[in-house]
């Protein structure tokens, strides 16, 4: 009689805890199947959520799971027919009805979701360490949205069986897709590679600063890095900046073009520029008849008398005022084909 009670009690117990996982699950699904828009957001007003703890990571990789299966199922038919498959083939494939599949496809987004969201201070951690330089400026944004595409990579392939702690399994993962993004964006194009070395070199120097007090050596990073003096200096070769001819100088507020510019030279320019344009009418116009070219230059005072009338042109010359109508239009779209 009392193993009988003690066999209900436990049943109810299940049950209970049965009710609270679906209770539970409901609600992940209901606040988090939608993914959050991290493109349009202002990540220095943006409040970020908590971190979780490690319970619940555990929690929502296990529900991860699931779907991530469904998709590697579907990456292997998609392979096999050459096209995306169906719902129903899908679920066929994966030992489920398609209500099912769904489901699970719904829970282990809504649990990538919130993953997702409650470790963008992992990304923001990042930044702040390795890239200073770019947390106050314009470029912030940016790298926050790299960096969120690498946290999404290393949630993607995180294995929770291996017992490494996802903020440590991030890091890299989140620094890799900073460090690509401003190699393929930068004005200059570098290698992976050489971005990767001048990061570390930026992060020994300082290092080095707060250590000793004043300015590192050169020698002194290069020991530190752990790399040859000749690949240093192609490092920072390659890693100069490139500023805008029109950017603005920080005290004066001039242009940078200003300062190379020769003044003189251009007004120069623009005193020789009527003369030669005078002599290339002059080539265009000789190229025609003398009775065609005395039309143009009379018609638009070329000849340094002031423009005449049609009719003008006509008596100076000894033609009807309709020969000069109807050389004028082709004439003046032949000159047309020279000036513009």
């Amino acid at each position: 009689m009392k193993k009988e009670g003690e066999g209900i009690a436990s049943s109810r117990e299940r049950k209970r805890s049965m009710n609270y996982e679906d209770e539970k699950i409901g609600r992940l699904v209901r606040e988090y199947s939608v993914s959050t828009d991290l493109v349009s957001v202002d990540w220095k007003k943006m409040k970020i959520p908590s971190v979780l703890p490690s319970s619940e990571h555990t929690w929502l990789f296990k529900l991860m799971q699931s779907m991530t299966g469904i998709l590697q199922v579907k990456d292997n038919l998609e392979n096999d027919l050459g096209r995306k498959p169906t719902d129903d083939e899908l679920a066929e494939a994966t030992n489920m009805d398609v209500i099912q599949l769904r489901k699970q496809m719904e829970v282990g987004r809504a649990a990538r979701n919130k993953l997702i969201k409650h470790n963008l201070r992992l990304v923001l951690f990042v930044i702040n360490k390795y890239f200073q330089d770019f947390a106050i400026g314009p470029k912030f944004q940016d790298i926050c949205q790299a960096g969120v595409k690498g946290l999404i990579t290393a949630i993607d392939r995180f294995e929770p069986r291996r017992k490494f702690r996802l903020s440590t399994y991030g890091l890299f993962w989140i620094r890799h897709a900073i460090i690509r993004s401003m190699t393929l964006s930068s004005f200059t194009k570098v290698s992976f590679g050489l971005e990767s070395v001048r990061v570390e070199i930026k992060r020994a120097k300082l290092e080095l600063m707060f250590e000793l007090q004043r300015l590192p050596t050169e020698e002194e990073i290069i020991e530190r890095v752990g790399i040859s003096p000749e690949r240093y200096h192609e490092v920072l070769r390659a890693s100069k900046s490139v500023y805008s001819l029109h950017a603005r100088h920080a005290v004066t507020h001039e242009e940078f073009i200003n300062g190379i510019t020769d003044i003189d030279g251009a007004e120069g320019d623009k005193r020789t520029q009527p003369a030669l344009l005078r002599l290339a009418l002059d080539d265009v116009l000789d190229s025609l008849k003398p009775k065609e070219s005395l039309v143009i230059r009379q018609r638009y005072g070329l000849d340094g008398k002031g423009d005449r009338t049609l009719g003008e042109i006509a008596g100076n010359l000894n033609i009807s005022r309709e020969m000069v109508c109807i050389w004028h239009p082709a004439l003046f779209s032949f000159f047309l084909l020279f000036v513009i």
